[in-house]
């Protein structure tokens, strides 16, 4: 199955990172990880803002909105799970 996603702003961007990162945390299962909490987290004005800059940045590199959204959600999603003790595979 595929979705398409139209990035059209900095800011569908944000909003796509932040909601697919919440929903690919939560789904490993880890205790005190849930949808709930993730979102809680990843919603913060200070991560989005971050989420923001990244996301510039790899676009002002001369990234595509698609290779940016990747590049920052794995990264988010890296940083989430060091910080949370959570264990990450490649």
């Amino acid at each position: 199955m595929s979705t398409t996603i139209r990035i059209r702003t900095t800011e569908d961007a944000v909003a796509v990172i932040a909601a697919m990162a919440t929903k690919t945390i939560a789904a490993g299962a880890h205790p005190g990880h849930g949808l709930e909490a993730v979102g809680t987290r990843l919603t913060t004005d200070d991560v989005l803002g971050r989420i923001r800059a990244a996301y510039n940045r790899h676009t002002a590199g001369g990234a595509t909105p698609k290779e940016s959204v990747i590049a920052v959600g794995q990264t988010l999603i890296a940083a989430y799970c060091n910080s949370a003790g959570i264990p990450t595979e490649r």
